[in-house]
């Protein structure tokens, strides 16, 4: 039986990887003045953790890039609220994600464009 051996990987090349690949399927879907649209899921009952989950609408369908942000941007996943678990209080966490994103993307060298100016609309 011939087997294809591989050679292991560490979780710091699976996460480039992955952070790569996100970065190339952010740069290819959203536009330089997209709107990223966000649903707040849940709050913790002390409000310092939201779950909320990101997505945009193009040619009429909904595209959820909540996996993108968090490969992208190292956010954890919650699989209960399909979200993205943010922390923090005092100001707009849609808007701190949305932000973040665009400041990542605009200050990358693999970006297509590099003014990119997202908003953030929450429903």
């Amino acid at each position: 039986m011939d087997t294809i051996v591989q050679e292991p990987r560490t979780k710091k090349e699976i996460k480039l990887h992955e952070k790569a690949y996100a970065e190339t399927k952010l740069n290819q879907i959203l536009k330089r003045n997209e709107t990223i649209y966000s649903v707040i899921r849940h709050v913790s009952q002390s409000g310092m953790t939201r779950h909320i989950t990101f997505f945009i609408i193009k040619d009429g369908q909904v595209w959820h890039i909540d996996n993108l942000i968090s490969d992208y941007l190292d956010y954890r996943t919650n699989k209960r609220f399909n979200a993205l678990v943010v922390g923090g209080c005092g100001m707009d966490m849609a808007f701190s994600v949305v932000n973040n994103l665009q400041e990542q993307m605009n200050y990358s060298k693999n970006t297509y464009h590099s003014n990119y100016n997202f908003s953030s609309n929450i429903i």
